[in-house]
């Protein structure tokens, strides 16, 4: 496989390495196919599509590590922290020198809340870079991973070494500049915390927690003017993250927009039941990481709170348990919408109404994304079907009233 690093719940991934030793032996030509799409697939968060394409891997090549890599990144990510950590061991029983083999076992643990013994396998990652060749980049997403376990531990000072390792390394690692900005921010040294933050904010500018911690600290120091415009972009962003809307709506009080600013203090309040029902739905896949329900309740949460690409990995994990679920099929297309990806919405759900015409809420969906692309009798007809299947839906009437 191709070297690079995920995020994934907001744990940092190795991607693995084939690594092609004269011990080696050579993959069956007749499974490069099934490696490619397992690869792409991997890439793009197919996550059924990837174990499907291991398997077929794996029936030209038996315990092939790339195979094995895989399926330890996806039970992780269903957190079946125990199969993803037999799954990474096989893969070093078959290749020691597997790169990001042990750096995963440590995000596994981590996952899991075992830092102490993520911070061991951190270390076997770091000593396995002295033998094999490693960039910079690697090199730092370790030290950086190898920080947060020590913050978890409340070791700060151990932390702290850690990130200024990362930042050796690479000086440009983003997720080092952050965490010595969390560190110094709880120390009470503001300015500095936000030098970092914005260090963080500049070489990832995507990152919307990098931009609400840059804002947080700015409302801390009273530079308000400075913090709003990226307390908004946050919030519009994120619209159930309940700390941008209280320190956004402190920002607009403090420089006199007074009934625009309560207005976010009151959502603020409001978004923290949201917040609460995030925590117990992520708990909830943690302590039923097979049941797909859960995780399809947490991406409802995750996408009502406009966490779109956390929403889009917990329905994958989701269809890995229950492949082919109509539902979450109708969901996930539902989401892909959201994000802005209308033609898989679109190809998503002419699939789904194909493979089950009876089923009303994928003809409904499919109806909004025909309106969204301005084609209105197929949006009709689409509608008139939803009633068809199920006469007392009404968000169908209503949107076919418009129509007409």
């Amino acid at each position: 496989m191709k070297c690079g690093v995920w995020l994934i719940f907001g744990l940092l991934l190795l991607t693995g390495c084939r690594q092609n030793s004269p011990e080696s032996v050579p993959l069956p030509p007749q499974a490069e196919p099934f490696l490619q799409q397992m690869q792409q697939a991997l890439a793009t968060q197919q996550l059924t599509l990837a174990l499907a394409m291991a398997d077929s891997v794996e029936r030209y090549a038996p315990g092939w590590p790339d195979a094995l890599f895989v399926r330890g990144l996806v039970y992780m990510q269903q957190r079946r922290y125990d199969a993803a950590a037999t799954a990474f061991r096989q893969v070093l029983e078959r290749q020691p020198h597997y790169p990001g083999a042990w750096f995963n076992l440590g995000q596994n643990a981590a996952l899991a809340r075992r830092y102490r013994e993520a911070i061991g396998y951190y270390r076997k990652e770091l000593k396995l870079a002295e033998e094999v060749s490693t960039s910079a980049q690697t090199l730092a997403a370790v030290w950086t991973q190898m920080g947060n376990a020590y913050e978890q531990l409340t070791r700060d000072d151990s932390a702290r070494a850690a990130y200024e390792q990362a930042l050796r390394m690479d000086s440009t690692y983003a997720e080092a500049h952050a965490g010595l900005s969390r560190l110094l921010e709880r120390a009470g040294r503001y300015e500095a915390a936000l030098r970092h933050a914005e260090q963080a904010m500049a070489l990832a500018p995507a990152r919307l927690d990098y931009r609400y911690r840059v804002g947080a600290l700015l409302v801390q120091l009273g530079r308000f003017e400075e913090a709003i415009p990226l307390l908004q972009t946050v919030a519009q962003h994120w619209p159930g993250h309940d700390g941008a809307a209280y320190n956004l709506g402190r920002a607009l009080i403090a420089t006199g927009r007074q009934e625009e600013g309560q207005r976010y203090l009151t959502r603020a309040d409001s978004l923290q039941k949201l917040t609460e029902k995030l925590l117990h739905a992520r708990r909830r896949t943690e302590l039923q990481p097979d049941d797909p329900d859960a995780w399809s309740t947490y991406a409802r949460l995750l996408m009502e709170a406009g966490y779109l690409d956390q929403a889009y990995t917990a329905l994958q994990t989701a269809l890995t348990l229950a492949p082919g679920n109509l539902a979450l099929l109708s969901n996930l297309a539902a989401l892909q919408l959201a994000m802005g990806d209308t033609a898989g919405a679109l190809k998503g759900l002419q699939l789904l109404v194909r493979a089950d015409s009876g089923f009303a809420e994928g003809w409904f969906n499919l109806g909004v994304v025909y309106a969204m692309l301005g084609d209105s009798e197929a949006a009709r007809e689409a509608w008139r079907r939803t009633l068809q299947l199920n006469p007392e839906h009404e968000a169908a009437r209503a949107y076919l009233s418009r129509l007409q």
